[in-house]
């Protein structure tokens, strides 16, 4: 048996063709629920991501008893319980949270991992002047530290690159 298990952030299903939406061109999501099981039913313990993703993690509510906060060694991953039934995971993330200082450990539960490099304020190609800052509203209209990051890997992905890597724009996101 294979198990593959798909979450995505910000990711709203009334937007998807399985779940009934009409006006969304969806192909892959339609053809990836023909061929699995779809839940209709979910209920969020922990609203922010990280917490969500060690409420998913361990099968159990992370607000109940702490903060935000990172796996700890004593938490026990459904990841890890399929592993000792010789059931291997691999975690394919765009979300740099998991590498940063008080974030750590979550990719480390999975048997391997990678991550996709450039989303969200991502520190991932460095340059020294500012990006061309485009005419903003809201969010993006403040000059921070994530914004910059944010317009300099995008101005970046049309550039030559070398290396594996698939630029942000055409990668497949999993998380």
């Amino acid at each position: 048996m294979k198990a593959i298990v798909v979450t995505f952030d910000s990711l709203n299903r009334h937007f998807l063709p399985p779940y009934g939406c009409d006006w969304v061109q969806a192909p892959n999501f339609t053809r990836l629920a023909e061929r699995s099981v779809r839940f209709d039913t979910s209920y969020v313990c922990s609203m922010p991501c990280m917490p969500a993703r060690r409420d998913f993690l361990t099968g159990r509510p992370n607000f109940l008893h702490r903060s935000w906060g990172p796996m700890e060694p004593f938490d026990d991953a459904f990841t890890e319980m399929l592993q000792a039934q010789g059931v291997y995971s691999h975690l394919v993330t765009d979300h740099q949270h998991y590498f940063e200082d008080g974030g750590a450990n979550y990719h480390t539960r999975y048997s391997s991992w990678e991550f996709i490099r450039g989303q969200e304020g991502d520190p991932w190609i460095g340059q020294v002047e500012d990006p061309l800052w485009p005419p903003a509203a809201g969010r993006n209209a403040k000059h921070d530290r994530l914004v910059r990051h944010d317009l300099v890997n995008r101005q970046a992905c049309g550039r030559p690159r070398t290396g594996r890597r698939p630029a942000p724009s055409t990668a497949a996101w999993i998380s």
